[in-house]
């Protein structure tokens, strides 16, 4: 028991950097790597749950207060979800192939083909769109497109209310990357802002513990007596040696933790875009586009049922003027 309390008096510096380390390392190990593999279970499970989802097909009916539930069950899941599930709407898909999608594409076309020849009737000057029948009429060949035009909106109205529609599905307006990211989902949690400096830390102790060595071993050094000057620089090597040694130990840890960081970083963020790719799948995000021409089509057959229900409304024979 002496020889150790005297081994631990002479080496304290050594001890103390080593044991500074060890609770480095275990605390890197408890507060990262343990919870980098329970949420790596935690979004494998998910994404196997969100797969079967998508993978069986559309879903007419997802429940989406349960989909929170079971599947979002992890507090940064259920945020992100709550503000993804604003973007969801039901969309009743009405079939664009067969009748509906025919009638359709001859509206545009017919649309198309009327303003392109009222624009060259036109040849740049100004005109007056809200007396467009009056303007199709002055030209047999407008008048002739005008007219296809609006029983080729009556058929479309038609043939819309008599095309029973498939059930309405849950469609999102963005994209999932834009609420279930990196940062919430990974870089939080993991704590990963503070712990990826954790090999920096290593190595600054490690460098400590060099320096530390070097001037316990100078400041023990004693020259005065030449009889014990071989004694006394054997000590000093055993001591720089041992402070090396501990300097060496914490760089080889800061090594490992960056490969360990980095692995397991890239392997949540992965799994980051799987659940990004599923959700995308199962709930289609519309694009610009596609609600720009619903909008363009929606304002075409507006504009012709409301000429049409003027024209309707105009008097047949001249107006008189009242005496």
């Amino acid at each position: 028991m002496p020889e150790l309390m005297r081994h631990l008096a002479h080496y304290w510096h050594v001890w103390t950097v080593s044991a500074v380390i060890v609770l480095i390392a275990l605390d890197y190990v408890r507060q990262f790597i343990g919870p980098a593999m329970e949420l790596k279970k935690h979004l494998a499970r998910v994404n196997a749950q969100l797969a079967v989802l998508a993978q069986s097909g559309p879903q007419p009916h997802i429940d989406l207060t349960r989909l929170k539930t079971e599947v979002m069950a992890s507090a940064p899941l259920q945020h992100a979800w709550l503000q993804y599930a604003n973007t969801l709407q039901l969309q009743s898909q009405t079939a664009h192939e067969g009748p509906v999608g025919a009638a359709r594409q001859r509206v545009s076309q017919l649309s198309k083909a009327f303003f392109s020849r009222l624009d060259l009737n036109a040849q740049g000057s100004r005109m007056d769109l809200s007396n467009l029948e009056q303007l199709a009429q002055n030209d047999p060949s407008l008048a002739k497109l005008w007219a296809e035009y609006n029983q080729a909106v009556e058929e479309l109205q038609r043939l819309e209310m008599s095309t029973p529609s498939t059930t309405a599905q849950w469609q999102a307006h963005t994209h999932a990357e834009h609420y279930f990211t990196e940062q919430a989902l990974v870089d939080s949690p993991l704590q990963s802002n503070f712990y990826k400096h954790t090999p920096g830390i290593l190595t600054g102790v490690g460098i400590i513990g060099t320096f530390t060595g070097l001037i316990a071993g100078l400041v023990g050094f004693d020259v005065s007596n030449p009889e014990r000057v071989q004694a006394e620089l054997s000590q000093l090597v055993q001591t720089v040696g041992h402070a090396f040694l501990v300097s060496a130990l914490a760089i080889t840890l800061a090594m490992v933790f960056t490969w360990i960081e980095k692995s397991v970083l890239t392997g949540r963020y992965r799994q980051v875009e799987e659940l990004q790719q599923w959700l995308d799948t199962l709930f289609a995000p519309q694009a610009g586009a596609q609600w720009m021409e619903r909008l363009t089509l929606a304002t075409e057959m507006q504009t012709a049922l409301s000429y049409k229900i003027l024209s309707q409304l105009r008097p047949s024979g001249p107006r008189t003027q009242p005496h």
